[in-house]
C-alpha cells in the first residue's frame, strides 16, 4: 500500500500555501495545518453576493460574477461542514432565501446558470444556449438541484414558501424510477443529497445509487487520465457508503493520486477550454489547486498521509 511521503507533503504543503486561492488555502490548513474554520468563511464571504447567492468564480469553469445555483451549490457544500457557528448559519439562512427566489416551478428545481453566464469567459459546457434556453448541462434534472434539494431540507428552518418534502419525495422517484444514467455529476450530486438525508429518507434511494454507480464509475486505470468518472468521484471526505465500490478499485485510485503527485507536484485538470485560452490559464491554476486539495482529502481519508 503507497503512502504520500512526509516530503512530498511538505512540498505540497509550500504549494498550497503560495499557488492555491484563499478558499483551498484555509481548507487545506482547517484539515492539515490545526487552522480554524474562520479562514474559509473568509474565504467563502468574498464569493457571496447580496443576493445571498454564490458567483464570482466559485467554480473557475464559468467566470459568472452574479450568483447562479451551481455556485450556490458549491457554496453550501462548504458551509454545510461549518454549520456550528452563527456566522456560517447567517451565510446559509440567505443563501437558502436565494434558492427560494430563483426556484423554477416549471421545472420544480434549478436551472445550472442563467444566461448572462455567457458574457464572462467560461468552459464550453457552461455556455447558455437560446435554442434549447439551458446549458447541455441542464439536460439532466438532478444537477445540481438533487444536491440544492438536500441542502434546503438540511436547512429548512430558513424556508418561507418551497414544500421541501414534496421537493424530496420528488426528487427520489426522479431517481428510482430510472434504469439508463448518463450523468456521473448527477449521480454525484444525489450523493451530495444522500449525504444531508436521514437514514430513513436516503434509504430509499441506495439501491438506485448503487445500480447508478456501477454504471458509471470508470475502473481502468489506462483510462483515469482523461476526464472520466474514476472511482474516489463518488466518495466525499464525511461519505460512510461507497456505493457498491470494491475496495481493490478504491485502493488503485489512491495509489494513482500518489502517482500523479510524485511525478507532477499536483493534480492537472483533465480537461481545457476551447476559447478564452488568456483566462483558461488563470483557470487552470485555479483548478490544480482544488484537485490537489482535492486529492489529499481523499488520502487523508483512507490514511494514505
Amino acid at each position: 500500500m503507497k503512502k504520500l511521503s512526509k516530503t512530498l507533503f511538505e512540498q505540497l504543503n509550500s504549494y498550497m500555501d503560495t499557488d492555491a486561492r484563499p478558499l483551498e488555502k484555509s481548507i487545506f490548513n482547517y484539515y492539515f495545518n490545526d487552522s480554524s474554520g474562520y479562514d474559509i468563511l473568509d474565504s467563502l464571504e468574498a464569493f457571496q453576493n447580496t443576493d445571498g447567492g454564490f458567483g464570482k468564480g466559485i467554480e473557475p469553469d464559468f467566470k459568472l460574477i452574479k450568483s447562479s445555483p451551481m455556485a450556490t451549490s458549491i457554496g453550501l457544500r462548504y458551509l454545510s461542514k461549518l454549520d456550528n457557528s452563527d456566522r456560517a448559519q447567517n451565510m446559509i439562512a440567505k443563501a437558502v432565501e436565494y434558492l427560494e427566489t430563483t426556484f423554477d416551478s416549471n421545472r420544480n428545481g434549478w436551472y445550472s446558470v442563467p444566461s448572462i453566464v455567457n458574457n464572462y469567459p467560461h468552459a464550453p459546457w457552461w455556455e447558455f444556449r437560446n435554442d434549447i434556453n439551458m446549458t447541455v448541462i441542464d439536460y439532466s434534472w438532478g444537477n445540481p438541484t438533487a444536491e440544492l434539494i438536500g441542502y434546503v431540507y438540511k436547512y429548512k428552518k430558513y424556508l418561507n414558501n418551497l414544500d421541501i418534502y414534496s421537493l424530496i419525495n420528488y426528487a427520489i422517484t426522479n431517481l428510482n424510477k430510472r434504469t439508463e444514467f448518463n450523468s456521473e455529476h448527477e449521480i454525484i450530486s444525489y450523493i451530495h443529497m444522500y449525504n444531508t438525508l436521514e437514514e430513513e429518507v436516503s434509504s430509499q434511494i441506495i439501491d438506485t445509487l448503487n445500480l447508478a454507480v456501477s454504471k458509471l464509475v470508470n475502473i481502468h486505470q489506462f483510462e483515469w487520465i482523461n476526464y472520466v468518472p474514476t472511482p474516489l468521484k463518488f466518495i466525499n471526505l464525511d461519505s460512510k457508503n461507497f456505493f457498491g465500490i470494491e475496495g481493490k478499485f478504491i485502493d488503485q485510485n489512491l495509489d494513482y493520486l500518489i502517482d500523479r503527485l510524485e511525478e507532477d507536484g499536483k493534480i492537472l485538470p483533465t480537461w481545457q477550454w476551447d476559447k478564452y485560452l488568456e483566462e483558461w490559464e488563470i483557470a487552470k491554476i485555479e483548478w490544480m489547486g482544488i484537485l490537489t486539495l482535492e486529492a489529499l482529502l481523499s488520502l487523508l481519508k483512507f490514511n494514505r498521509i
